[in-house]
């Protein structure tokens, strides 16, 4: 696919974290559609869906979720993305040829005018991983879903030297996101503010 390349995150060997306070006068809201293709059970993804949306409202994002996975669908559901409409599939696991179980997600992001609205996250490595490091498999599914969010947010390059968006994460890393200490940097709130913003007067845009 021209213009657009496939964004991942690695568990692997990173350095402590510090935390930000990101003041934000207003939320902006985006919609995540949820394709639960791996059964998660409802109470781990309730979590996780909470744990994301702090992360994204530190930011200033506030996440509208809608459960795509069991009658009856929502009409919505059937519909394609809209820029400030995001797509979410949970699967056990993908092309284990490209994403080793050490792959705990990937996006697609936009290239160029384009907009990023595809993501999934592989539960059956967050299990294995978090079991691996002895954290709980609800927060290590949100922590990767936030980190996948902002990569359609963010853009390609969004990996970063600290934060959530860090390509490699250490237990210690899996840890403090569990307590709510791994989130956007300063500099990346502002710009994830204003991609939504962006993408929400792209929706509301009168068409030609």
């Amino acid at each position: 696919m021209s213009g657009i390349c496939i964004q991942s995150i690695v568990v692997g060997l990173l350095v402590p974290l510090g935390a930000w306070a990101v003041p934000v006068a207003q939320s902006l809201r985006i919609s995540v559609m949820v394709l639960d293709q791996a059964e998660v059970p409802d109470r781990i993804l309730g979590a996780a869906q909470e744990r994301a949306g702090v992360i994204l409202g530190k930011a200033g994002i506030e996440l509208e979720w809608t459960d795509c996975r069991r009658p009856p669908i929502p009409s919505i559901c059937t519909k394609v993305a809209e820029p400030d409409r995001l797509f979410l599939t949970i699967v056990t696991e993908d092309d284990r040829r490209v994403f080793a179980d050490e792959v705990l997600g990937r996006s697609v992001p936009g290239g160029g005018s384009g907009r990023g609205v595809y993501a999934r996250v592989f539960y059956g490595h967050i299990q294995a991983r978090a079991n691996q490091e002895g954290v709980d498999p609800a927060q290590l599914l949100g922590l990767a879903v936030a980190h996948e969010l902002g990569h359609l947010l963010l853009g390609p390059d969004a990996h970063s030297a600290e934060g959530i968006m860090r390509a490699n994460w250490s237990r210690h890393d899996m840890e403090t996101g569990a307590r709510g200490q791994l989130r956007f940097t300063d500099r990346q709130a502002p710009l994830i503010r204003a991609d939504v913003q962006s993408r929400i007067r792209e929706r509301e845009r009168p068409p030609n």
